[in-house]
This record gives C-alpha cells, sequence and structure tokens, in this order.
C-alpha cells in the first residue's frame, strides 16, 4: 500500500507541477499583453501613435519597396542561381511581375467596374425586396400582446435613410475615392521603383541593418532574422494561395446561385479571409444578404458556399499551406486580433498574427538564452 500510495503522490505532484508551469506560462503571456496593451494605450491617449501613423504614411513608399523587394527575392535568387547576372534577373523578374499585374488588372478590373454599377443600380431593388420581408416578418410574429409596429416603422426607416445617404454621397464618395486610388497608385509606384533598387543587391539590405547592431551580437542576430524571415514567408505565401483558393470557390458557388455581381463578392471574400477567423464569415455576410433578398433559395446556396469554402479552407487547406508557420494558440490570435482592431482598425487584424507570432519567436529565443520562466519558477519557490 505504501509503495502505491508514493507512485500515487509521484503522480499528483508530477500533474501539479505541469499544471503550475502552465499556469505561470499563461501569467506570463497575460503579463506581456498586458504591457503591450498599455504602452498603445499611452502611445494612443498622447498623440504619438497619430505622429508614428502620420510618418509611416509618408515613408510608406520605403516599406513597400522593401515588402515588394522581399517577396520577389526568391524568384531573383532563382535566375542568379541558374548562372544569370543578378542585375539582368532583377530586371526579368520585375518585368514579368509588371505583365502580371497589369494582365491581371486588364482582366478584373473592368468586369469589377462593370459589376460594382450593376450592383449598385439593383440596390432600389434590393431595398424593396428586404422591405417586403421586415414587413412579411413583422406580420408573421405579431401579436394582441405586443405592438411591435414601431419597431418596424424603425427598422424601415433606417434602411430608407441608409439608401438616400448612400445616393447622396456617391460623388463625393466617387471623388474621394478617385484622390485616394491615385494617391495608392503612386505609392505602389514609388515602393516599385525603390523595391527594384533594392533587389539589384538585397543582401545589402541586411548588411546595412546590421551596421545598427554590435559585432558580438550580429551573430545572434542572424539565427533570429533567419527564422523570422522563414516565418514571415510561409505565412505570406500560405495567406496568399488560401485567399486564392477561397476566391476561385466562391465564386463557383456564387455563380451557381446566380447571386448578381458574383466576381466581386469573391474577390470580398478572399481579402476578408486574409482576417483570422473573423475575416471569412465578415466576407460571406454581404454576399448571403443580397442572395436573400433576390430569393431564398439563392441566399441559401450562398449560405451554404460561405460555409463549405471556410470548412474547406480553415480545415484542410490553410494547415496544408500554412502548416506551423505562427503557431499561435486560438486564443492568442483572437486576442491579438481584438486589441489590434481597436487600436489600427482592420489593417490591424491583417498584421496582428505575423506581428504576435515574431513577438512569440524572440521571446523563444530569449527564453532559451535567459531562462526567464525558470528564473521566475526559483524565484516564487
Amino acid at each position: 500500500m505504501d509503495e502505491k500510495n508514493k507512485k500515487m503522490d509521484y503522480k499528483t505532484l508530477n500533474e501539479l507541477i505541469k499544471t503550475g508551469s502552465i499556469l505561470l506560462k499563461i501569467m506570463l503571456a497575460l503579463f506581456i499583453l498586458s504591457i503591450g496593451v498599455l504602452i498603445i494605450y499611452l502611445l494612443d491617449k498622447t498623440s504619438i501613435l497619430i505622429t508614428i501613423g502620420k510618418i509611416f504614411g509618408i515613408v510608406s513608399p520605403l516599406f513597400i519597396g522593401l515588402g515588394l523587394a522581399w517577396l520577389l527575392e526568391p524568384a531573383v535568387n532563382y535566375f542568379v542561381k541558374n548562372k544569370v547576372n543578378r542585375k539582368l534577373a532583377a530586371v526579368t523578374v520585375y518585368l514579368i511581375f509588371i505583365f502580371l499585374i497589369i494582365l491581371i488588372l486588364a482582366l478584373i478590373v473592368p468586369e469589377f467596374i462593370s459589376q460594382v454599377n450593376e450592383l449598385i443600380k439593383k440596390i432600389p431593388d434590393f431595398l424593396n425586396a428586404i422591405n417586403g420581408f421586415v414587413n412579411d416578418l413583422f406580420l408573421n410574429i405579431s401579436n394582441a400582446s405586443f405592438d411591435l409596429t414601431a419597431l418596424k416603422d424603425n427598422l424601415l426607416s433606417s434602411l430608407n435613410n441608409w439608401a438616400n445617404n448612400l445616393s447622396s454621397k456617391s460623388l463625393t464618395g466617387i471623388v474621394n475615392g478617385v484622390g485616394s486610388s491615385l494617391k495608392v497608385i503612386f505609392n505602389f509606384l514609388m515602393g516599385l521603383l525603390i523595391a527594384f533598387y533594392f533587389s539589384l543587391d538585397f543582401t545589402k539590405v541586411s548588411k546595412y541593418i546590421n551596421i545598427f547592431v554590435p559585432s558580438k551580437y550580429q551573430t545572434e542576430v542572424n539565427k533570429i532574422k533567419v527564422t523570422l524571415n522563414e516565418m514571415l514567408r510561409s505565412y505570406v505565401n500560405g495567406t496568399l494561395l488560401s485567399s486564392l483558393f477561397v476566391m476561385i470557390l466562391s465564386l463557383i458557388g456564387f455563380l451557381i446561385a446566380g447571386v448578381s455581381s458574383p466576381l466581386l463578392f469573391a474577390i470580398f471574400c478572399a481579402i476578408t479571409n486574409i482576417i483570422p477567423y473573423f475575416g471569412p464569415y465578415i466576407g460571406g455576410i454581404p454576399v448571403v444578404v443580397v442572395g436573400f433578398a433576390i430569393s431564398p433559395a439563392t441566399g441559401i446556396i450562398c449560405l451554404i458556399t460561405v460555409f463549405l469554402v471556410q470548412f474547406l479552407e480553415g480545415n484542410i487547406l490553410h494547415p496544408l499551406i500554412v502548416g506551423k508557420a505562427i503557431s499561435l494558440h486560438p486564443i492568442t490570435i483572437m486576442m491579438s486580433l481584438l486589441i489590434f482592431e481597436y487600436f489600427f482598425g482592420v489593417i490591424g487584424m491583417i498584421f496582428a498574427p505575423p506581428i504576435v507570432a515574431t513577438i512569440k519567436i524572440l521571446y523563444i529565443y530569449f527564453e532559451d538564452k535567459h531562462h526567464f520562466l525558470n528564473r521566475l519558477k526559483a524565484t516564487i519557490k
């Protein structure tokens, strides 16, 4: 009996130690997250965050250029490894890249504009269908004990006001949209030019970064850069392929459903798919609403398409393509999405997973080197 009790005690002790270790890790993660939120909050309240945002906006072509050069570096290296001069390789890759952009724009933009115009023209019909649906709904659920007329009138009034505001502000929206588009195009072209010069000798970019690092730390910094580069490249490539998959399958489903502007909604679903967990359903809401406004059958097919595509992408394709590129717990990703959305909007939600994954990689590296967690355990004991 004593031996059995000792075995049970050891087993219980091991379980307690494992549980305590997990709790310590959770507490440490929450502590780091709290510090990060506090820093961002203070920066936001002191308007420093706004100033930083303006500075980033001014120098955005530099970051666009660095990002494009980083994305196209594997293609340039492919030609270099096949004994092509690096300058010629960079010119070849960028000419192919520009050609592909022009080809995609020529194929998609005219159809995209056409479908947007078609959708705008059909907004009154959709509103009439929604008004009819709301009237029928309230008629079916009306009860002598409850007067829902006021609620129905408020809902219909809100829909009509939204439609009137949409039509009255359309010209302003077009003007603002054109201005914003021109700015984006200019920044992208400047970024493309900067990217080309970066690609002429991309290794110098890494050397410039190392200038600011003391020589005794350069080996460690290079190891971290390699790990971060592998993680970010896997994440970006996987996310782009995953979004392409979502766009193609969604387009097929929306065409079968007979929904208006299927390409427009498919592209929207692909873009929002970049945001983990929340994005796919944000992208699916508009097409489902429009589908039900056309007919119940169309709405149901659109709804099935959205859920089926997201099931295939989330459970099969995404794990295979992205794999464990960021290896973050779903709760960690959701918390980061909520925090980044609060401070930075939708753009923050897009960049939240890779930023948090970067922080995790840096933490793991320094934890392995300096054993912060073990020191904390020793302090508690």
